[in-house]
């Protein structure tokens, strides 16, 4: 039985001649491009490694923790 991907909701913005695509179930999880199509397609690749490194940390303990500010 062949199983389906799973499908991730995107908003795309548009901000100082770029194109923006936020992951809405992925919090943090941005791409951006030149055009809409090209933030879409980056935002495949965005989630996939954002997927690939929340399964490395599952279950991993933070070596240290800080509060910095920006």
């Amino acid at each position: 039985m062949a199983t389906t991907a799973p499908r991730f909701r995107i908003a795309i913005h548009r901000a100082k001649g770029s194109y923006f695509a936020q992951v809405l179930d992925l919090p943090g999880c941005i791409a951006r491009g030149a055009s809409e199509v090209e933030a879409v397609e980056n935002a495949r690749s965005a989630i996939r490694a954002y997927l690939m490194v929340a399964q490395a940390l599952a279950g991993d303990r933070a070596t240290v923790q800080l509060e910095i500010s920006a």
